[in-house]
């Protein structure tokens, strides 16, 4: 294959991709934009406002890629977009959170791997800073990202905790039915001892206004349950993924490296930087060049001399 074919090559690919990126953008806007509607019209305020925080998140890439020089992974991209779709189009408006018991943890759990990411990324920025100060071993690296993608998840538990509160008529922090528990409230107000409550068969909630009473399966916790399985899938998550950048770091290790690039983001070189190696290329490739010639210039010397 000549150039001129090879270069045809790669602009047929490029415009491929292209159209490909393209009709990808379009669709998903397009796709959030119908839910957030739908999602107004059937009253569920909540999930449109999580439409509209998803449609904001997608326009974040560009903005970061322009503003602030940093370039975004491919592979965290494309997670990103995936699990948004989990979140808002599958678990919301698709009601997978009821129909599905694992889909929440796995979605937390996923959360935690590319949070984790990405609080990876804002220590190595500052760690391979020419003002910073000190540099951080590895460890303290992944250190520091988990306990970022930690400290996101309590931030956002808080956010679920504050919006069924104030609201008072949403579920964010989904309840579980238990059938026993020890509490001190039990135990009377004047010397309260944990008193354990087991075997709970049912729950009859009667209600003041004469509606007929309630009848639930078991006592519900209010959440409790799901904040703290939340938080502790989610450390499982950025453990994993802290865990693997710990072996790129540290082993060289080339699966781990291919991961670790694959949802890092980098700095770009600024354009400076990028014309001073342009630069230094060239003067090494023209010291080359005549170091080379030399060479050969000593080498005709001595077959002649010989």
């Amino acid at each position: 294959m000549g150039k001129k074919e090879k270069n045809a090559s790669n602009i047929e690919k490029k415009d491929g991709k292209f159209i490909f990126n393209l009709a990808a953008y379009i669709l998903t806007r397009v796709i959030f934009i119908a839910a957030a509607l739908l999602s107004v019209l059937k009253g569920d305020y909540l999930t449109a406002f999580l439409c509209v925080l998803a449609l904001a998140v997608f326009m974040l890439p560009p903005v970061i890629n322009k503003k602030f020089n940093i370039e975004l992974p491919g592979g965290l991209e494309l997670s990103a977009v995936i699990f948004t779709f989990m979140c808002v189009i599958g678990g919301e408006l698709g009601y997978f959170y009821a129909q599905f018991p694992f889909w929440d943890k796995f979605l937390h759990t996923f959360s935690g791997f590319l949070i984790s990411a990405i609080g990876l990324a804002l220590i190595e920025f500052l760690n391979k800073s020419k003002k910073s100060v000190f540099k951080l071993s590895p460890f303290f690296v992944v250190a520091f990202a988990f306990c970022f993608s930690l400290s996101v998840e309590v931030i956002w538990e808080v956010f679920e905790f504050a919006v069924d509160t104030l609201s008072g008529t949403t579920d964010m922090q989904a309840d579980y039915y238990v059938t026993e528990f020890a509490s001190k409230k039990a135990g009377g107000e004047k010397f309260p001892t944990p008193v354990v409550v087991e075997g709970i068969e049912s729950v009859i909630i009667n209600f003041g206004d004469g509606r007929e009473a309630l009848v639930l399966p078991g006592y519900i916790d209010l959440g409790i349950a799901d904040t703290m399985i939340d938080i502790i899938v989610g450390a499982i998550g950025a453990f994993i993924f802290c865990t693997v950048e710990f072996i790129a770091l540290t082993k060289r290790n080339r699966h781990a490296k291919r991961i670790s690039e694959s949802f890092v983001p980098k700095k770009r070189p600024s354009e400076n930087e990028i014309a001073m190696d342009d630069l230094m290329s060239e003067v090494m490739d023209e010291a080359y060049g005549k170091a080379k010639a030399l060479s050969s210039s000593k080498d005709e010397k001595s077959i002649v001399s010989k």
